[in-house]
Parts: structure tokens; C-alpha cells; sequence
């Protein structure tokens, strides 16, 4: 993904970095020259966490940036742009969490869905009365995940559609992600945010779990505890507004999030990364 000279430096710069915390070559995963490495968790999100640094990077170059936040994976790019934590260190954390996320998991299959059309509230409900299913990101007012195992998920799904939902969407992700279910990651992962440098961010740094911005400490408390708790989007994305942000600016690598922004903030004004950087394989 580059477009000139320049970029392809800042290209194979950061992921020769990130390739080597990791100890394998990620780079030809991230260009969709190895599409069976992504099926990885690993190298899929360490590619993705590469991809938006490389963004934030030609981005730094010609844009001017008021406030950074994270949605779930994306908190590693914006702790990175922030200048909170390094490169190298986000790459660790992201490996750090993945195996705190399997080994907490065990032998048990996890599953998100998106229910859509229903109330937080309402999912809320449906989730206590079946049980073992949490909801654990509020996007928008009316589009909600749930996580939970397998079995409890889908089931919730069901009595979800049978309230009303307007549709309901299985997720790529086989662990219950943000949920009660996940407690005993912070424990695993721990040890280790205490053990890197975390500055205090450079640009204002809004956490995903609240809205509200982070200090140095406050982002070692989000590192070691938030597989376990929801993500609030929608109140970051109010937060932001309140602030007086009215241009987001999208990094990853679907307009996802520029929909849920369009969804909470109307009036707002919405742009890609690509747009500003239009990146090529080199």
C-alpha cells in the first residue's frame, strides 16, 4: 500500500518493526499476497494494526489532528498515533491479549452477532433472560453486539428476531469479546502493560469503553481490563461531537465505522484515509 517512494519506506519500515516482534514476515499477508496467513489471529490483526499505522503515519504528514479514538482492535492505532505507547509495544500488547483471549477461552467456542433495529435495553433483556450472552458494543442507538458462547449467542439472535430486531448478522469472531466472559484476561495481560513505557498522549485520546479521555494511567487500566467490559461507541462518538469535532476521519480497512458515525452524528462531515492518501501495492 504505497505511493511513492516515500511511503513505501514508511511501508516496509513499520512492518518490518511489528514483523519483528512477532517473529514472521507480515508484510505479504497485509498486501493479500498470503491470504491464508490472515486466517491467522495473529497475523490478520497485526496486519490490520500495521495497515492503520502506516496510514496514521502518511496522514501525520498532512492533516492536523484535534482527537484520536479506538474502536475494540482499532485502540492500538490510536494509542500509536497518540504517542502513548510505541510501535514495537502495541504489536506485543495485541499478542499479549490474543493469547490471554484463547487460554481464557479453552476448548469452548465463542461467538458476536449484530443485532439490528432493537434497542440496548431491549438486547440487554433478551441477554440476561437467556443467559451466558452479554452485550458488549453499543455502535449506534439501534445497532448492538452481543457476545457469548455459541450456543447462548444464537439463541439470543432468535428471541432478538422474535422481539422485533430488523436482522441479525453473525460475526467473524470466535470468543466472546468485551464480556464478563473474558475476566481473567487483565491478570494474564497485566504483568506485562506494567512492564512498557506509556507517555501521556500528545493528541487527546478518548477511550472506547466511556468516551472520555485517558491520561497514562488511564490507558494501563483500559489495556489490562477491556476484554471485559463493552464497548460505548456511540458515547465516544457523542463525546468527540461535544467536543467540537465535526470531520472524522476513518482508518481501517471497511467504511464501518463512517456509517455508525453517520448514524449518531448526521450532520457530521465524514472522510476515508484512503481518500487523503490513496495507497497502492508497491
Amino acid at each position: 500500500m504505497a505511493a511513492g517512494i516515500g511511503d513505501a519506506v514508511i511501508l516496509h519500515d513499520t512492518f518490518s518493526r511489528i514483523s519483528a516482534v512477532a517473529g514472521r514476515d507480515l508484510l505479504a499477508a497485509a498486501l493479500g499476497g498470503d491470504p491464508a496467513g490472515l486466517r491467522d489471529a495473529r497475523a490478520s490483526q497485526l496486519a490490520l494494526f500495521g495497515t492503520s499505522a502506516c496510514y496514521w503515519r502518511l496522514l501525520a504528514e498532512c492533516e492536523r489532528f484535534h482527537c484520536l479514538a479506538g474502536h475494540s482492535l482499532g485502540l492500538y492505532a490510536a494509542l500509536y498515533a497518540s504517542g502513548s505507547v510505541s510501535l514495537e509495544d502495541c504489536a506485543a500488547i495485541i499478542l499479549q491479549v490474543q493469547d490471554a483471549i484463547e487460554l481464557v477461552s479453552g476448548n469452548r467456542k465463542g461467538l458476536m452477532a449484530s443485532v439490528i433495529g432493537l434497542k440496548t435495553d431491549e438486547v440487554e433483556r433478551i441477554c440476561s433472560e437467556t443467559g451466558g450472552v452479554y452485550v458488549s458494543n453499543v455502535n449506534s442507538a439501534t445497532q448492538i453486539v452481543i457476545s457469548g458462547w455459541e450456543e447462548h449467542t444464537r439463541t439470543a439472535c432468535r428471541a432478538a428476531l422474535k422481539a422485533g430486531a430488523l436482522g441479525v448478522r453473525e460475526l467473524p469472531i470466535s470468543f466472546p469479546l468485551h464480556s464478563p466472559l473474558m475476566q481473567g484476561t487483565e491478570d494474564m495481560v497485566g504483568p506485562f502493560v506494567t512492564s512498557i513505557t506509556i507517555q501521556e498522549p500528545a493528541i487527546p485520546l478518548l477511550s472506547h469503553l466511556d468516551g472520555k479521555p485517558l491520561d497514562a494511567p488511564g490507558i494501563s487500566r483500559v489495556l489490562c481490563g477491556q476484554l471485559t467490559q463493552k464497548v460505548l461507541w456511540r458515547d465516544t462518538v457523542k463525546a468527540l461531537s461535544q467536543r467540537g469535532i465535526g470531520r472524522f476521519l476513518e482508518v481501517g480497512p471497511s467504511d464501518v465505522l463512517s456509517k455508525l458515525v453517520r448514524w449518531i452524528e448526521r450532520d457530521s462531515e465524514i472522510v476515508g484515509a484512503e481518500e487523503l492518501v490513496p495507497c497502492q501495492s508497491p
